[in-house]
């Protein structure tokens, strides 16, 4: 017998870049469970989107500027960040065509280190 087992998908974390938002698979958004705020960032030479889950701690001690942090929507299978101006950045920056596809996906990792959510792009 020669099986080629398959890959639990459910437990994959996931990014979906659409045009309008940034939206997390159950697997990826657990990492965002008790936080309403994130700080979103990228970084042009590694090729990667970074997500940090900022606290209600983090926010009440001016930690970072008001402009920097970004609401963080809970749904029941999902995550979101609704963020046009932010998409466009990515769209910019990476070469993303919303006319050629509706939106695109990739594979993300959580830093634990620094507490950042990171997809390569």
């Amino acid at each position: 017998m020669s099986f080629k087992w398959s890959t639990n998908d459910i437990s994959k974390m996931l990014l979906t870049i659409y045009e309008t938002n940034l939206t997390l698979n159950k697997a990826a958004s657990i990492h965002f469970e008790n936080v309403n705020y994130v700080l979103l960032g990228i970084d042009e030479d590694a090729r990667q989107i970074g997500i940090k889950p900022v606290s209600k701690e983090e926010i009440d001690e001016h930690i970072y500027y008001q402009n920097q942090l970004h609401r963080f929507s809970h749904g029941k299978s999902y995550g979101r960040i609704t963020n046009k101006s932010f998409v466009k950045d990515l769209s910019d920056t990476f070469g993303l065509d919303f006319s050629e596809n509706q939106c695109y996906k990739y594979s993300v990792t959580f830093d634990v280190v620094h507490s950042i959510l990171i997809a390569q792009l």
